[in-house]
């Protein structure tokens, strides 16, 4: 019986241990890993989204990208602006003489944070006595949220091409998204306020 009791206990204990490890997600500091770049992309559709070029309907214009360089993601927010524009009848000339107008967008934001908290056993090493290695429990959370954060502020500057002369700025507007693992007396689960995968309606927000 005895025996029976602590080898339930062991595997009981193995079990936590192994749900517990498999509950941090990986943060990247450099590259992003693929919830970043759900966070970072979902933040800037949404952005975009909010954007009116109705105005210059059947105008061709040129888009000026100058303003956009230190951001590292520039080349999404590009395609997307581009899209949006092309959704609202705008023409983007294929000759920078034939447009009428100049977008000058300026992204003053994006990127992406984390945040996290925890209640419970942090990761401990226990050395091992006169062998000179140790053994790295790793933590038991009780309670852990770690959030992922996307955010993206933009703003397009419209020029007339000739005189340079500023009509209107579209913005700022800002948006955002977030992803957030949860472990709850050591039961780990995900909420996210955007789908992923094929579970739900595909959500085209540059389009008009």
């Amino acid at each position: 019986m005895k025996k029976s009791l602590a080898t339930l206990l062991v595997g009981a204990v193995a079990t936590v241990l192994l749900m517990s490890g498999c509950a941090e997600p990986n943060i990247t500091r450099t590259g992003r890993n693929a919830i970043e770049q759900l966070v970072l992309s979902t933040a800037a559709d949404r952005t975009v989204s909010k954007m009116n070029f109705r105005s210059l309907k059947g105008k061709q214009v040129r888009i000026d990208y100058s303003n956009l360089a230190p951001q590292v993601d520039k080349n999404y927010i590009q395609g997307i602006l581009e899209a949006r524009i092309a959704a609202a009848g705008v023409i983007i000339a294929l000759k920078p003489a034939d447009a009428a107008y100049v977008l000058r967008p300026l992204c003053a934001t994006l990127a992406t944070e984390d945040d996290k908290i925890m209640l419970g056993t942090p990761q401990l090493p226990i050395p091992i006595p006169q062998a000179g290695i140790s053994v790295i429990i790793p933590e038991l959370p009780i309670f852990k949220r770690i959030r992922r954060f996307g955010y993206c502020k933009l703003s397009v500057e419209i020029l007339e091409a000739k005189t340079n002369k500023q009509v209107r700025v579209e913005g700022p507007f800002i948006s955002g998204a977030v992803n957030t693992n949860w472990v709850v007396l050591f039961f780990p689960f995900v909420t996210r306020d955007f789908k992923v995968g094929d579970t739900g309606k595909t959500e085209v927000y540059w389009l008009e």
